[in-house]
């Protein structure tokens, strides 16, 4: 669907409007992977851990708040929820766009900090582009 611009609100009404909660406790969950998973007539190790594992849950949990709290909100009258959705996601692709840009030490972007973290919505594309991309094209420094 194309829009005329005067239909496309601005960046700034479509903002994240959630609470920042603690994340959940893992106590109760498995701390241990199977050894060996089935797959098909074979069977494979686990590659991760369900340690590095709920840091990458806990991100997921994120983006899908964030895609709530945007949707939720009030949109300016003529623009549904997927259209909202659709403009904050090509505005975080701007975003992100722009942070591969900037000029960062030995050429990585480095996510070590509160400073240096981009944010939710830039964090949210460059997942889906390390998905779709099938290879870390930078690295990220934790």
């Amino acid at each position: 669907m194309l829009f005329k611009q005067e239909d496309v609100p601005a960046y700034e009404s479509l903002t994240p409007s959630y609470n920042v909660e603690q994340p959940p406790s893992y106590s109760e969950y498995p701390t241990e992977l199977p050894t060996i998973f089935p797959i098909g007539k074979k069977n494979a190790q686990p590659l991760i851990n369900v340690t590095e594992l709920q840091p990458h849950l806990k991100l997921l949990g994120a983006f899908d708040r964030l895609k709530k709290s945007i949707v939720e909100q009030r949109l300016p009258e003529g623009l549904d929820k997927e259209q909202a959705w659709a403009v904050f996601v090509n505005k975080a692709v701007h975003r992100f766009y722009t942070l591969l840009q900037a000029k960062w030490p030995d050429g990585c972007v480095v996510a070590s900090s509160e400073t240096t973290t981009p944010p939710l919505d830039v964090l949210l594309i460059w997942h889906s582009y390390l998905l779709v991309s099938g290879y870390i094209s930078y690295c990220i420094v934790y």
